[in-house]
């Protein structure tokens, strides 16, 4: 969610599709949502159960876009104005760094930034998915995991404004190589989404507890905008910059994405990182929601 958010501000749109779930035969899905409920298997439940209650936490996600930009000329247009500035002045006062051409940097930095900011979004808004949601925890018994899909779902329609602006203009500019490699940003994308849920599930749960963590996730992903290839080509790098790149997971996450959208192949070392981090977030975000959600509503 977006820092600041009020919860009862998404009582607009939201309240009545919420209000219309609460009195439906939800009595044996619920259950399981209850602070009372632990488990693995109270887990995976309310994981189904919040993704089959997709026209709440929809509705949650559009109505927290539409908080953010309300009142302002252009609306959710900013999403795509701010982003075209950002790169464009980018590719004038980087691109003299890059041995590649002024177009093909732009690119570069386009897709690079477009799921950094994405996967940073995910990180920040995931330590205050729980806190921010305090009074529906507290007054409802609602999937937890209704939250952190709209969450999710609220950072990725400006990743996908972002997306389809920085495509457009690639094709435009000659920059957009479709051949068959390229295919393999789709399963690129969607290992990342298959990302987002079990990292704000661990990162919401521990944040409700022990709210430095929050600052301290705030501190580290500002380093983390120079230490990963958005800005810089890490094949044009060498020495501790370059190792420091490879040890940074979000590297691995962005070059299986990118490379194939710029015509190249992602190395095998990059889908193998990110596997791994996949299969080490739902496990762990698993076991500590399993043994902290009934804490939770104290939490929060």
């Amino acid at each position: 969610m977006a820092a600041g958010s009020n919860p009862t501000e998404r009582r607009g749109a939201a309240a009545s599709v919420a209000d219309n779930m609460r009195e439906s035969p939800l009595s044996d899905t619920t259950v399981y949502s209850a602070s009372n409920a632990v488990g693995v298997n109270a887990v995976l439940i309310d994981l189904v159960k919040g993704w089959r209650m997709d026209e709440v936490w929809r509705a949650f996600a559009w109505d927290e876009i539409q908080n953010r930009y309300r009142r302002s000329i252009f609306g959710v247009a900013w999403i795509f104005l701010s982003f075209i500035i950002f790169v464009g002045g980018i590719a004038i006062f980087f691109g003299g760094f890059s041995s590649k051409d002024g177009v093909a940097f732009m690119a570069f930095v386009a897709l690079g930034f477009s799921l950094f900011q994405f996967i940073i979004s995910i990180i920040t808004d995931g330590c205050n998915v729980f806190r921010l949601s305090a009074t529906w925890i507290k007054s409802s018994t609602l999937p937890y995991s209704i939250y952190v899909y709209m969450s999710v779902s609220r950072s990725l329609f400006p990743f996908l404004i972002h997306i389809v602006t920085t495509i457009g203009g690639m094709a435009v500019f000659g920059q957009l190589e479709l051949r068959w490699e390229a295919l393999a940003a789709i399963p690129a994308l969607a290992i990342i989404m298959l990302n987002a849920v079990p990292a704000q599930m661990l990162l919401g749960t521990i944040a409700a507890r022990y709210r430095d963590i929050t600052h301290l996730v705030t501190s580290i992903t500002r380093i983390l905008f120079f230490a990963t290839p958005v800005l810089w080509v890490l094949e044009e790098q060498s020495g501790f910059r370059a190792k420091l790149a490879e040890m940074n997971p979000l590297t691995h996450y962005i070059e299986i994405f990118r490379a194939p959208l710029l015509g190249g192949e992602a190395r095998a070392l990059s889908w193998y990182v990110v596997i791994g981090c996949t299969l080490f977030l739902w496990i762990t975000a698993i076991a500590v929601m399993a043994q902290l959600r009934r804490r939770l509503p104290f939490w929060v």
